[in-house]
């Protein structure tokens, strides 16, 4: 199995005796990669050890498992009644005194949390210690290869050409008709997306004033407003190559309608963008000397935030996990202390957004660009906004 070492070394530097995972109808998204995409139907558990991995099933499932490509890697191990079930788990719990398990601390990751409730009590009932397998998770589902991250790289070059034509457009459209809308605007970039190849789950966000203190507002057809001179227009987007190993880009901007920012905006966008620089700057020299986790870096931007006095308009994490996925929200570390406390470590081959916003009642701001962890260190990969744009009306 492909990922057979991956696991034996995280075993090792856990000093755990196994990893066990519990299953019924590929509930958990992790087992095809163990044995394919199988008709599982009936309670199966994977266990691995160090040297051996065995798959505790149902006689009626070994019609799909019984097979060369599965039975080279795992020793199955059948049962017919419940009985011989647990009495089957018992005789490998019965060597284990420290097992991997898909749980979390508190429950507070989703995205590792997979085990449920009674497997994880029998399995502590047999004296056994249970610690999480979040990081072992994050190596096997959110680890891209160079290929995936030269598309990534691509998407995010697309993705900032594509936010320049939008802000450029709005121009246009209210120098000639002293309006533009939400969501044509929204349009526009979907059909440049599909133009440039590219796909995404949902479509971009384009909110003025208070519609952006709403972070995941979205225009619609029959619910959007106009932008007119004066607004500030945050633009939300992101994409990927129509490719099955490609990575999503994810950038939000914000441009100002005229000639003069506001003062007030101008502080409130520095402060994002300073929250970002000083996140940037921890995980750049901090990740050289130590692994670095997804919390450290949300505590920066945070900290910061709070101390410029916007802290109570920062509601949501600083950043989420980008990996190949139906969506940009991957399944490795977020850069979460906030709506969860994010300890597993920023890898090599994973990379996340950096994302902080201040949504006051009177608008809403958010910065948001792309790091990419290579070789030990962190890479910005999707641009940095420096100061609001202007969108200049003729």
């Amino acid at each position: 199995m492909k990922n057979a070492l991956t696991i034996s070394k995280e075993l090792e530097k856990k000093q755990a005796d196994a990893w066990i995972v519990f299953d019924y109808e590929n509930r958990n998204p992790t087992v095809p990669s163990f044995v394919g995409n199988k008709m599982l139907t009936r309670k199966i558990v994977f266990v691995f050890e160090r040297e051996q991995a065995y798959i505790i099933c149902h006689s009626i499932d070994t019609v799909f498992l019984n097979d060369p490509e599965v039975t080279k890697d795992f020793k199955l191990l059948v049962y017919n009644t419940w009985q011989e079930m647990l009495s089957l788990e018992e005789s490998l719990l019965s060597k284990y005194a420290r097992v991997l398990m898909d749980v979390s601390e508190d429950g507070l990751l989703p995205r590792v949390s997979l085990a449920d409730y009674g497997s994880v009590d029998f399995v502590k009932k047999h004296g056994v210690e249970v610690i999480s397998s979040a990081d072992l998770l994050q190596e096997m589902n959110a680890v891209y290869d160079d290929e995936s991250y030269q598309l990534q790289l691509k998407a995010c070059e697309t993705t900032l050409k594509i936010k320049d034509e939008a802000f450029a457009k709005i121009g246009e459209m209210i120098s000639k008709n002293g309006e533009a809308d939400e969501f044509e605007i929204q349009q526009f970039i979907c059909d440049r997306f599909h133009e440039e190849g590219m796909t995404y789950d949902d479509p971009p966000i384009v909110a003025i004033g208070p519609n952006a203190a709403n972070p995941h507002y979205g225009p619609t057809e029959t619910v959007s407003s106009k932008i007119k001179k004066g607004d500030l227009v945050l633009i939300d987007m992101w994409a990927k190559y129509n490719h099955p190993k490609a990575v999503y880009a994810d950038i939000t901007w914000m441009a100002y309608v005229g000639d003069d920012v506001p003062a007030e905006m101008e502080k409130r966008f520095n402060v994002l963008k300073t929250a970002i620089d000083k996140a940037f700057e921890f995980l750049e020299a901090t990740s050289q000397s130590r692994p670095v986790m997804g919390y450290e870096v949300d505590r920066i931007t945070r900290d910061y935030i709070e101390s410029q006095g916007y802290g109570r308009y920062f509601t949501h994490r600083t950043g989420h996990n980008i990996s190949v996925d139906v969506s940009p929200h991957g399944p490795g570390a977020n850069i979460d202390d906030y709506e969860s406390h994010d300890t597993r470590q920023l890898v090599d081959g994973t990379s996340f957004s950096l994302e902080p916003g201040i949504y006051a009642p009177d608008y809403g701001m958010r910065s948001e660009t792309n790091v990419a962890m290579q070789n030990g260190k962190p890479i910005i990969v999707a641009g940095r906004q420096q100061k609001i744009l202007k969108i200049t009306i003729k």
